[in-house]
């Protein structure tokens, strides 16, 4: 019957007999590995991951879909945060939802309804502010968000290596879109102000 040796100790001749206390900091010889094995694991990991992101996005209208939901899910978080969870918009409430709900004009729809939506109870919280100042500086706080949620959401699937051609194109899309709605909330409420 074969004795595996005693943790911390090295055998270092035939029996137990020769069995030696280790040193401090010395690995027993299956906890040696090279560090070209280390390397080339670390690197197969790597690899592989690659592949699943690959899988993941490169489905064609799919994986789209799943940047879209991540790039949604950043810029969403930020407004929520920025504006207060009160009447936060939740990705989990996005169930089922038509076809072509993460287009970019369903996005920025749905992204500028949420932002706007919080408009009332901002200018509720600064009755001292003149209607003009109330407007613009809700505006650019709710800009700042969505900048810096679709910023993140770029860094995600940039370092997902998936931020190019039509995911690019859409989240491009989405932006300029949410542009174009934000200035058109600012000159309705200025119409309405003269």
């Amino acid at each position: 019957m074969a004795v595996s040796p005693m943790s911390n100790t090295r055998v270092t001749g035939s029996g137990p007999r020769d069995a030696e206390p280790m040193k401090s900091g010395e690995k027993t010889g299956q906890q040696a590995q090279p560090a070209e094995f280390a390397v080339a694991r670390d690197e197969l990991k790597a690899r592989a991951n690659q592949s699943l992101v690959k899988a993941m996005f490169e489905a064609g209208g799919q994986g789209d879909d799943k940047a879209m939901r991540i790039f949604y899910g950043e810029v969403l978080d930020k407004l929520n945060a920025e504006l207060g969870t009160e009447q936060a918009v939740r990705q989990e409430k996005v169930v089922a939802q038509k076809e072509d709900f993460w287009s970019p004009e369903n996005t920025a729809d749905r992204i500028v309804n949420s932002a706007l939506g919080h408009f009332e109870t901002f200018k509720t919280q600064n009755p001292d502010m003149a209607e003009q100042e109330q407007l613009e500086q809700f505006l650019t706080k709710i800009t700042e968000a969505i900048d810096k949620g679709y910023g993140e959401a770029v860094k995600v699937l940039d370092g997902l290596k998936v931020f190019d051609g039509g995911i690019r194109d859409n989240a491009e899309a989405t932006q300029a879109l949410i542009g174009e709605r934000l200035a058109a909330f600012r000159e309705e409420k200025q119409g309405k102000q003269e």
